[in-house]
């Protein structure tokens, strides 16, 4: 059975019991530090792991979830309760926006636009920094990327360099 994005997103609201919660208008509160220490151990870690399986599956029709799904999911090995909280705002995010997705238009155009940034040192355990990407084919949003960089870097600059760096091997 091949369900539209919109159903799939129903189901999962239905099995995590928010298909009544308050809708949000982000996925993910920007100030939101997630560390691997620093409340208790979820008491779920299958049905964490489930979600966050599933969301990730999402991306490929909502890529704004990508930080957000890629924060949630370092902490699949061992989940705890401020972890299940983040997942829980995006599952309220896309409680609010069940109808959205990618939408592709024929363009004349074949100009290629890209974006690249980064966080600088924003996981709290190890200090890494995340890359975040998007490119543009027309009006068209073809490819994106959200990971955490292999290395710590020593500067903003340096965690610049290395999103521009994956953006532009994306690109080749």
């Amino acid at each position: 059975m091949h369900l539209s994005q919109s159903q799939y997103i129903r189901e999962l609201l239905h099995k995590t019991t928010m298909v009544s919660s308050n809708p949000q208008p982000t996925p993910m509160i920007s100030t939101v530090r997630l560390q691997q220490n620093s409340s208790m151990a979820f008491h779920d870690p299958t049905l964490y792991r489930s979600v966050v399986g599933t969301l990730q599956y999402l991306l490929v029709t909502r890529p704004e979830l990508s930080y957000s799904v890629n924060k949630v999911a370092q902490f699949m090995h061992a989940p705890q309760n401020h972890h299940w909280k983040a997942v829980k705002r995006i599952l309220r995010y896309l409680a609010g926006t069940i109808h959205h997705g990618l939408l592709l238009h024929r363009t004349s155009t074949s100009n290629v636009l890209a974006f690249a940034d980064a966080d600088w040192a924003a996981d709290l355990d190890d200090r890494k920094s995340t890359t975040g990407f998007c490119v543009y084919l027309g009006s068209n949003l073809i490819a994106w990327s959200t990971h955490k960089q292999k290395c710590v870097s020593r500067s903003s600059t340096e965690a610049e360099y290395r999103a521009i760096a994956a953006v532009l091997a994306e690109l080749l």
